[in-house]
């Protein structure tokens, strides 16, 4: 009987096995062997003769200024900016939706997977007509009298830093939506009943309730945000220097493709650093602190 139901269990699991291997054959092929090979790439010296592994392209990379600041910290400082403004737009978003009727949850949630739907260099060229010097903002402003002049709008941080935010809110929209829907109003609704107020009952109570979809779409808009390369091509306009932007024009340009694999690979690490402290600090200002 026991070996009868040792082969029994181990049937299912076998048959899992077999179910997961193609998955597991794409990713090794189309993932870690490409990673592994990049991550090579990047220790290549081409000033060295013949294959030799070597740390001089990051430290060249790290003792440049150009590179620390210049690119690496501007890559960091809009992401993180972006995917803050994103996680407030679309938590404020998803709130509010989730205290509508069905029919008009639909319906929000049918205009906010409207740009989804649209190719995403098409998105951004949009934002650039809108935000050109005969866009509809600029027209606003001098008809409103508020400049007297169209204003540089473009090709700037922060033309960038609006278009990662249009470009990552409806991703942490719909992660928060389907995290708030399933939050019960009956114990916000307890908590005024003893005593507590609005705000402070969505602190102490719903707030806390949300931490795990609140994380779930951060690591979404941060990965998103760190590895855009569209919007800071297009809305930057060559002058904003990104990291994803510079590996790209580093291997095209100057065909210099080992020092475009480092930058890639410090992007890589930079992107799961973040997301990792981004972890962290949620469960340790949240959860830690409510249970």
């Amino acid at each position: 009987m026991i070996a009868m139901g040792a082969v029994a269990h181990s049937q299912p699991s076998r048959s899992a096995a077999l179910l997961v291997l193609p998955a597991y054959i794409v990713l090794t092929l189309c993932f870690f062997i490409p990673l592994i090979w990049i991550g090579v790439q990047s220790l290549t010296d081409v000033r060295a003769p013949g294959f030799t592994l070597s740390l001089s392209n990051y430290a060249r990379f790290f003792s440049d200024s150009h590179y620390v600041a210049g690119l690496l910290w501007r890559t960091v400082w809009l992401s993180c900016t972006a995917t803050l403004l994103a996680l407030i737009i679309g938590y404020a978003g998803a709130y509010f939706v989730t205290r509508l009727d069905e029919r008009a949850q639909s319906t929000m949630l049918f205009l906010v997977m409207c740009p989804l739907w649209v190719n995403l260099v098409v998105r951004t060229l949009s934002l650039m007509v809108i935000l050109g010097r005969d866009g509809v903002v600029n027209g606003f402003l001098v008809a409103t009298g508020i400049v007297p002049k169209p204003i540089q709008l473009l090709y700037n941080d922060w033309a960038v830093l609006f278009g990662m935010v249009q470009m990552s809110t409806p991703f942490v929209f719909l992660t928060l939506y389907g995290v708030l829907k399933q939050i019960p109003n009956e114990l916000t609704s307890a908590a005024l009943t003893v005593g507590a107020t609005p705000l402070r009952a969505f602190v102490r109570v719903f707030l806390p309730l949300s931490v795990p979809g609140l994380i779930a779409a951060g690591v979404l808009a941060l990965g998103i945000n760190m590895e855009s390369f569209v919007v800071p091509i297009l809305l930057g306009g060559g002058r904003v220097t990104f990291m994803s932007v510079a590996a790209y024009e580093m291997a095209t340009v100057s065909n210099n493709f080992p020092f475009a694999a480092t930058i890639g690979m410090i992007l890589l690490a930079t992107t799961f650093l973040a997301i990792f402290l981004y972890q962290w600090a949620m469960k340790r200002v949240f959860l830690s602190s409510h249970y």
